[in-house]
C-alpha cells in the first residue's frame, strides 16, 4: 500500500472516530427524551465573526464560506478523504495526457430565481477569475489553464482551456498535467445571467455580494449587517432537499452567543474552552466537537524594518512556550503545533526544525542580528526599538488570550509589543489592502506589523502556493506577509507538475522545510472547536470541511 492510501485510511478512521464520538454524547442525551424527527422548522446557529463577502470567488474566509457553502454549488467537493467526488458535475474524464478534463454537468439544475444552469456559466465563472480586472484570490485556480495568462494581459477575447461543449458538457485543457487541478476547482459557480455585464473588478461593489443568487441546498432571504442571515430551504435542489424550512446564521461575542443558547434563542453556538465543563452539565443540550485541518499562527509583515530579518522571526519563536499556551488556554482541546502544514493531513512532514522554548537562544539570536539592549531593557537597533503591534481578531476567545500570553512572552526577552483588537473584517483590510478607489494593492510595511490568525487546509496543499509564492502577492493572492524566496517558488510549481504522490509529498515537505527554516509563520497550536447544540437538532457534525457543509442533512425534532 503508498503512503496515500494509507494516510486516507489513518485519517478516515480519525474522523470516523470523532464523529463516533460526537454522535454517542449526542445519542446519550438525546435518550432522556422521547422525540421524533420534523420535516422544516428553523435552527438558529451562531457564528463569532460576520461574512465579509456572499461572493464566494471574493477572497473567501471561513466566515464567509459558513453561508456560502450552503447558497453555492461547486463543481466538485471534497469527501471525508479529501477525495473530490462531483457535485455540480456528474462525472468528468481525464485524458491519457493527463491534460484534458472533460466535465459532464447535472442536468435540470437551476438558479435560486428560475434560471437554468448551463456550462455557459461555469465558463463564465473560470474566465472571471482570469480577468484582468479581477483581483481578489482566486487567479491561481486557473493560471494552469491554456491561455489563461494571454487572457488575463489582455492578449486574447477567450480562454483556450477553457471549452463549452454543449449546456451540460464543459472542458478545460491545461498547458501541462497539474496535480491540484480538480480540487482547485471546489469553488462557487456564479451565475452569468446575473453578472455577465459586471466587471470582476466591481463584484464586491454589486448588489448580489449582498443578496446572492446560487444553486444550493439554501436561498437567501435577508441580511441585517450585524445581527443575522436568514436563509430558507431551496425545495427545489438537485440533491439532498433541505429538512429545514429556515436556517438563521447570527453573529456576536462568543459569549453572548453562548448565554442565547443558555436562553434557547440560539440552537448551535461555538464554546469557549473555558466554558465547556458548563455546557456538558446542560440536560438539553451537547457537546460536539469539530475538528479542522488548520494551524493558529503568527504572521509578520516582512516589508517591515525588523520582521525582513529571518533571524528576528526566529528569536520571537524560540521566545514562545506553546505548551504552557495550551496547557493555560486550549487544555484537551489543543496540541503544540511546529509546521504550518497540519499534523494530520499528508503534506505535514515529521521532520522540520523545531524551536524549543529557550530564551537564551531568543537573545542570541537577536544580537546576532545587530540588537543591543538600551538602558530600559527593550531591544534597539540603530536606534530603533524593536517595537510592534500586533493585530488581534475579536471573537475567539482562546486566539485572545494567546495574544496576551504572547506579549507577556516577548516582553520578558526585551521586545515591545501592542495588542490590537478588531473585528475580522477589518482585520482583511490590513492584509488586504485597498486604494482609494477600492482597488487591491500589494501591502505596504505601514499597513501592519503581525497578526494572529489560524489557517487550514480546504483540499489540497497547492493552497499554500497563493500565500508564499512570490507573484500571489495582493492583488494577486494572499501573499500578504509579502514572502519571496527563488527555492520556495520552484518548489510550488514543481510539487503542481508531479503526478507520483510519493514525489509531489517530498516536494511539499521541502517547501515545509524552506518555510520552516525562515519562520515566515510561528505555529502556535492546533485546536478542535467546541460547539454546544440544542438536542432538538439532528445531524449536525462538522468537519473539517466546515461547520455548515452538510447543513442539508440537518433537522429538528420537537
Amino acid at each position: 500500500m503508498g503512503k496515500k492510501g494509507f494516510v486516507g485510511i489513518i485519517f478516515l478512521i480519525f474522523t470516523l472516530l470523532l464523529t463516533a464520538c460526537s454522535s454517542t454524547n449526542n445519542a446519550e442525551k438525546a435518550s432522556t427524551a422521547e422525540t421524533e424527527e420534523v420535516v422544516g422548522g428553523t435552527v438558529t446557529i451562531a457564528f463569532n465573526s460576520e461574512p465579509g463577502n456572499l461572493n464566494p470567488a471574493i477572497w473567501a474566509t471561513t466566515s464567509d464560506t459558513d453561508i456560502t457553502h450552503m447558497v453555492f454549488d461547486s463543481l466538485v467537493v471534497p469527501d471525508q478523504e479529501l477525495k473530490m467526488e462531483g457535485r455540480l458535475a456528474e462525472s468528468w474524464e481525464v485524458s491519457e495526457d493527463g491534460k484534458i478534463y472533460t466535465f459532464k454537468l447535472k442536468d435540470g439544475v437551476t438558479w435560486h430565481d428560475g434560471e437554468a444552469f448551463t456550462a455557459d456559466d461555469v465558463a463564465f465563472t473560470f474566465t472571471s477569475l482570469a480577468d484582468g480586472a479581477y483581483d481578489s484570490g482566486a487567479y491561481w485556480r486557473v493560471d494552469p489553464l491554456v491561455g489563461a495568462a494571454e487572457y488575463k494581459e489582455g492578449k486574447a477575447k477567450s480562454i483556450e482551456g477553457i471549452e463549452v461543449v454543449d449546456d451540460t458538457t464543459i472542458k478545460f485543457t491545461t498547458k501541462e498535467p497539474f496535480a491540484p487541478f480538480v480540487s482547485g476547482l471546489f469553488i462557487g459557480i456564479l451565475p452569468e445571467h446575473v453578472l455577465k455585464d459586471v466587471s470582476p473588478g466591481e463584484w464586491a461593489k454589486h448588489e448580489s455580494n449582498r443578496s446572492p443568487i446560487g444553486t444550493g441546498p439554501f436561498k437567501f432571504v435577508k441580511w441585517e449587517t450585524g445581527q443575522y442571515i436568514e436563509l430558507e430551504a431551496n425545495k427545489d435542489y438537485f440533491g439532498e432537499t433541505p429538512k429545514l424550512d429556515r436556517l438563521i446564521a447570527r453573529f456576536g461575542d462568543a459569549n453572548t452567543m453562548l448565554a442565547s443558547v443558555l436562553s434557547k434563542d440560539v440552537d448551535i453556538s461555538p464554546v469557549p474552552v473555558s466554558e465547556t465543563p458548563s455546557v456538558e452539565s446542560l440536560d438539553y443540550a451537547s457537546l460536539v466537537t469539530q475538528n479542522s485541518l488548520s494551524v493558529y499562527y503568527v504572521g509578520f509583515n516582512t516589508k517591515s524594518a525588523h520582521f525582513d530579518d529571518p533571524k528576528v522571526r526566529q528569536a520571537l519563536a524560540h521566545a514562545v512556550d506553546k505548551e504552557s499556551i495550551v496547557t493555560s488556554i486550549l487544555g484537551e482541546y489543543g496540541n503544540i503545533a511546529d509546521d504550518i502544514f497540519p499534523s494530520k493531513h499528508w503534506s505535514h512532514s515529521p521532520d522540520l526544525p523545531i524551536y524549543d522554548f529557550d530564551t537564551a537562544k531568543s537573545e542570541q539570536l537577536l544580537e546576532e542580528a545587530g540588537y543591543e539592549k538600551n538602558s530600559e531593557g527593550i531591544y534597539e537597533r540603530d536606534g530603533n526599538e524593536l517595537s510592534f503591534m500586533m493585530e488581534v481578531p475579536t471573537g475567539t476567545k482562546e486566539r485572545e488570550k494567546s495574544a496576551v500570553l504572547l506579549k507577556q512572552m516577548w516582553e520578558k526577552i526585551g521586545v515591545k509589543v501592542e495588542l490590537r483588537s478588531l473585528d475580522f473584517p477589518t482585520l482583511v483590510t490590513k492584509l488586504l489592502p485597498k486604494t482609494d478607489d477600492g482597488k487591491q494593492r500589494e501591502v505596504t510595511k505601514d499597513d501592519y506589523d503581525a497578526y494572529i490568525l489560524g489557517f487550514g487546509i480546504e483540499v489540497d496543499p497547492d493552497e499554500y502556493r497563493s500565500y508564499f509564492g512570490s507573484e500571489y502577492m495582493p492583488p494577486n493572492g494572499y501573499n500578504f506577509v509579502g514572502y519571496s524566496d527563488q527555492k520556495v517558488d520552484e518548489l510550488l510549481e514543481a510539487q503542481t507538475t508531479e503526478i507520483d504522490f510519493d514525489k509531489r509529498q517530498q516536494l511539499i515537505w521541502d517547501v515545509s522545510q524552506k518555510l520552516a527554516e525562515d519562520e515566515i509563520w510561528i505555529p502556535l497550536y492546533e485546536q478542535e472547536s467546541p460547539f454546544v447544540v440544542n438536542n432538538r437538532v439532528n445531524g449536525f457534525e462538522p468537519d473539517f470541511r466546515g461547520v455548515t457543509f452538510s447543513a442539508e442533512s440537518w433537522s429538528v425534532s420537537e
